[in-house]
């Protein structure tokens, strides 16, 4: 049985899919392996085997639990953390050792359960060292591919991959690309080299990826490549993840990637410039629909194989792009536009200014801008904190502001089209009981009513401010925009009287000019 609060009206033959499978999850302490975990659980699968590694003196098990005892997401829908762990099976493992670190025990007992493997376990920082990012994002992948074709029931395995993995093209379309180089010898070379000498090398080797994320991404989707014709393989790739819609809960999130970032940086007070263009589409898309788009079409795919081999064919292949662009746009200056509007009504409680940012296309107007809205409030701000005997912060802020900014402007500077025709195809085959239960198709969203579930989802989950504390936040925000109106308009007034005054003298001068 399935473990939804209400019965659902319809039948959905996408749930009656995965109940009573035995899933192997990777990645289930992230973002999206927590969201998977939730979902898998809920529809009722038999066991979900998750790879848990040790951290911090923490072994894997007593990770889990931890996570289950601290996520609002894992306490509602009747469920805790015991319902949870009836279900999982946590396995210590490793993406980063050879053969997964996993004992010969815990080995075989994947190999004689496992029916699906869903494969989310990544890096997905845009700074990590090349050296270590291939070693966690491409080799961990190969590990799991040779796992993948020793199960002994395997159905179907899911790889989640990214949009940008292709990112060096405008159009992506859901087929393979050609990597920039061979993923094994990039293996073997990264073996050879220490971190300096990996430092020195990155640049070179990625251009033109814009970072070691997306680069080792597109060597990873190549390997899997490789092994299309040996099993069952659907590739899923979202573009922008943000917080949830309402799945298992409303704007709920654990991260500060992407647009959480703007999004905060800017209601705090502390992002006032943009470097992106106000037409720009910010492609995003809520984590529910991630979820529900990934088991849906790995679904269809699952369905596919059983009447037809596995194959390269472009027009064959089980690739996904799970994104927004294409079926319901969202520019830059929308984006912007919510931060201040809805962002009036839902302000952080420890801000530096209202919420709001410049954005521009232009790159010298974008550097102006950051010196005097960034570099300038900052270094006068510090100036006075260390007068008064306390400690400077806000230039470590912007310092902090500036590398982010600096790594998502390849993405918000320029428009990519994710072309979603087979995707497009799955969810159009969809019957009214796995539309109700796998909301996934970006048309059916409202960006306003996302956006009020954003903010305070942010607030909540990020900031950790607590629903009494918003009312307070409200007039503190109210005061703040009372004073920077004042400024606003006292600087007018100043300018205009200094133009005046200045035409004055100009003018009087002139006359006595003429006069002597």
């Amino acid at each position: 049985m399935n473990l939804w609060e209400e019965e659902p009206i319809h039948p959905s033959p996408v749930a009656d899919y995965y109940r009573g499978k035995v899933v192997l999850l990777t990645g289930a302490t992230g973002f999206l392996g927590k969201l998977y975990m939730v979902k898998l659980v809920r529809l009722g699968v038999k066991e979900l085997i998750v790879i848990v590694r040790e951290k911090k003196g923490v072994q894997p098990k007593e990770r889990m639990v931890k996570i289950l005892e601290k996520e609002k997401l894992f306490k509602v829908h009747g469920l805790g953390e015991k319902q949870y762990m009836k279900t999982l099976t946590v396995i210590a493992g490793d993406m980063d050792v050879p053969g997964l670190g996993l004992s010969p025990e815990d080995l075989e007992y994947i190999r004689e359960r496992t029916e699906i493997v869903l494969h989310a376990a990544a890096d997905v920082r845009f700074d990590e060292a090349l050296n270590k990012i291939i070693i966690t994002n491409v080799q961990g992948t190969l590990e799991m591919l040779n796992l993948c074709v020793s199960l002994r029931k395997m159905e179907l395995m899911i790889y989640v991959s990214t949009a940008y993995a292709n990112c060096v093209t405008n159009t992506v379309y859901e087929k393979f690309y050609d990597p920039p180089v061979d993923p094994l010898k990039m293996m073997e070379l990264m073996k050879t080299v220490d971190d300096d000498q990996s430092e020195v090398l990155t640049d070179m080797i990625i251009r033109p990826w814009p970072n070691t994320y997306t680069y080792a991404k597109s060597l990873a989707e190549n390997l899997v490549k490789m092994y299309f014709d040996r099993m069952n393989i659907v590739i899923i790739r979202p573009t922008i993840v943000a917080t949830t819609m309402d799945d298992p809960i409303q704007g709920w999130t654990d991260n500060l990637y992407g647009l959480n970032g703007v999004i905060v940086g800017a209601g705090c007070g502390v992002l006032r410039v943009l470097h992106a263009s106000d037409s720009i589409k910010i492609d995003i898309i809520p984590a529910d629909f991630v979820i529900n788009g990934t088991l849906v079409a790995a679904y269809r795919a699952a369905e596919d194989y059983r009447h037809n081999a596995p194959s390269t064919d472009p027009d064959k292949v089980h690739i996904y792009h799970l994104g927004s662009a294409v079926d319901n746009p969202l520019t830059n200056a929308m984006i912007s536009r919510y931060t201040k509007t809805i962002g009036a009504s839902n302000p952080p409680l420890r801000s530096l200014w209202i919420g709001s940012y410049v954005s521009t296309k232009y790159a010298t107007f974008s550097m102006i801008l950051s010196i005097l809205l960034h570099l300038i409030p900052g270094v006068i701000i510090d100036a006075i904190l260390r007068f008064k005997g306390e400690r400077p912060m806000l230039m470590k802020i912007y310092r902090k502001v500036r590398k982010f900014t600096t790594m998502i402007e390849f993405f918000a500077g320029q428009e990519f089209i994710f072309v979603n025709d087979k995707m497009r195809q799955v969810m159009d085959s969809m019957t009214p009981g796995d539309k109700e239960q796998f909301q996934c198709d970006m048309k059916s969203l409202p960006w306003d009513d996302y956006f009020n579930i954003y903010f305070p989802g942010l607030k909540t989950y990020i900031l950790k401010e607590k629903t009494d504390t918003w009312e307070k936040a409200r007039q503190r925000y109210i005061r703040l925009d009372m004073i920077t109106n004042f400024v606003l308009r006292g600087s007018v007034v100043l300018s205009v009287y200094w133009v005046i005054y200045y035409v004055y003298i100009v003018i009087s001068q002139n006359i006595l000019g003429d006069s002597m």
